[in-house]
């Protein structure tokens, strides 16, 4: 039977039966497109980015009192607000980023069968749950990326002064005394609560693991390298 699973919690567990498994619009590419006087046509200008999409699903909750119930769910799908981890039966390996869009509606049947639908706005990513754990790094060695361009969370451990290589990127650290975590998604560097973004240099930008190989070698203080490598797909 098909299930969601919001933050951890099963959609079951909370009263809620689907009709159909939730389904997903497809991915779609950010495009501007601009019209030129006396030009015949548009030009398109593709912005290396993708739009959000859409998951619907039909659902309904089949209980003594289902109002109640229904008040239960709508306080659980907004316990939280912006985006949530979402996952579903039918993508076993992945999971996505979603926002609730709607509540329940009202509509009550001989008191016991109440219908109704929910709206989920994704990320247009589905992040594959095998990328969620770090990988221990040799300097020298590849990583191969079989997915879309990821931007993982990286790890590194050492004293003194170093320099880390991941493809195009070049990360040169000054006064290492333990952890340092580079957060490519956002851009980051920190050592728990205590930024570390002046402890860096980076030429390339921040690290990103292309489709393909990516060669990564590190030298200096650094004794130990470990990437979470975030890979997503559409």
């Amino acid at each position: 039977m098909a299930k969601f699973w919001l933050d951890g919690v099963c959609s079951k567990d909370m009263g809620i039966e689907l009709q159909n498994p939730v389904k997903f619009s497809g991915a779609s590419p950010k495009v501007s497109t601009v019209t030129v006087p006396g030009k015949n046509g548009d030009l398109h200008i593709y912005e290396n980015a993708f739009e959000n999409c859409t998951g619907n699903a039909d659902c309904f909750a089949l209980k003594h009192d289902v109002y109640l119930t229904l008040s239960v769910i709508t306080r659980w799908l907004f316990a939280a607000y912006g985006y949530r981890r979402l996952e579903v039966t039918e993508e076993k390996d992945t999971y996505r980023m979603a926002r609730v869009v709607n509540g329940p509606e009202t509509e009550i049947r001989m008191q016991l069968l109440a219908p109704f639908s929910l709206e989920f706005d994704c990320k247009p990513q589905r992040f594959l749950k095998s990328g969620e754990f770090p990988i221990k790094i040799q300097s020298g060695q590849s990583l191969y990326n079989a997915w879309q361009p990821a931007l993982p969370l990286i790890q590194i451990t050492g004293t003194g002064d170093g320099q880390l290589v991941v493809g195009k990127s070049t990360v040169n650290i000054t006064g290492m005394a333990g952890n340092l975590m580079l957060d490519s998604e956002v851009q980051n560097a920190y050592d728990g609560t205590t930024n570390k973004n002046n402890s860096i240099s980076i030429s390339g930008g921040f690290p990103v693991l292309e489709h393909g190989e990516s060669l990564i070698s590190y030298s200096g203080g650094i004794t130990a390298v470990n990437i979470t490598p975030r890979w997503w797909m559409l």
